[in-house]
């Protein structure tokens, strides 16, 4: 575990810090400046703050000046279930390990403090807000080596959480493979939500035929089943069916979403999410 940990740990620093994933961390930044003054555009300013309306009005260029920009309150949430345990190519906990690692460098890149909240129906861990590598090492390792079994995730409970524990609008990223019953509605409109969904091809588009037992990693009870296509193919609409109304959810609350795989490179598909 300590050499998987060590090799997300190098890969994960490696891209942030190569790559600009952290440029493209919120879309609310901007809600983190304080207006000071309107004044005439210079060359190297960012024409992103030009004011239309002034230069219109003046015939000159004008531009917005801020003062210095206010550090995001930035959390990130890992849902623990039995279910993360699990994967074809590797293991899902591992991935989730490696978005947390990665998001968490990109925070430090530019600047923000980072903290972390590990949840199921109730606080697992809980990593106070700091702004130094050795939060990412603490919560790589966490998440490595957190027992995931028998636990179950309660997403009203993790909303009501949330609103007790936190005081000033924040940047989530909610990871986890979100089989359960998704309601973010509670906290989605105090905050900007980015739902990052961890799942393995195989249990989307299990090709099994014939009788395995199995274990339910939330019971650890082991169970006879007898699969063919038939039954793979109704196991898929109902994935299908759970994922769509997932996606109207985040559709009618505005959350920002993506589906991550376990044979997928990460770094690349988390950048895609973030950017939109």
């Amino acid at each position: 575990m300590q050499q998987i940990a060590k090799e997300i740990l190098l890969r994960a620093k490696k891209d942030v810090f190569s790559g600009n994933l952290g440029n493209h961390l919120t879309t609310f930044k901007g809600d983190g400046l304080d207006f000071r003054e309107i004044r005439e555009y210079e060359y190297g300013d960012d024409i992103r703050k030009l004011n239309w309306k002034a230069t219109a009005k003046s015939g000159s260029l004008k531009t917005n000046v801020f003062n210095e920009e206010r550090e995001l309150n930035i959390i990130l949430a890992f849902m623990v279930s039995g279910s993360i345990n699990f994967g074809s190519v590797k293991l899902k906990q591992e991935v989730v390990a490696e978005v947390l690692a990665l998001l968490a460098f990109s925070a430090l890149k530019d600047n923000n403090r980072v903290q972390s909240i590990f949840f199921s129906d109730k606080e697992e861990k809980f990593f106070k807000p700091l702004k130094s590598e050795s939060i990412v090492h603490d919560i790589l390792d966490s998440a490595i080596l957190i027992d995931c079994l028998q636990k179950e995730v309660d997403f009203k409970k993790f909303s009501d959480y949330v609103n007790s524990t936190l005081k000033q609008k924040s940047l989530i990223f909610i990871v986890g493979d979100f089989y359960s019953e998704v309601d973010l509605s509670e906290i989605a409109h105090k905050n900007e939500l980015y739902a990052i969904i961890i799942r393995d091809r195989f249990e989307e588009y299990p090709l099994l035929n014939g009788e395995f037992e199995l274990i339910d990693t939330n019971t650890l009870k082991p169970d006879k089943l007898n699969l063919n296509q038939d039954i793979a193919k109704e196991y898929q609409k109902l994935i299908k069916k759970h994922d769509e109304k997932l996606k109207e959810h985040f559709l009618e609350h505005k959350i920002s979403y993506g589906k991550i795989y376990t044979d997928e490179d990460i770094y690349l598909r988390l950048s895609q999410i973030i950017k939109g």
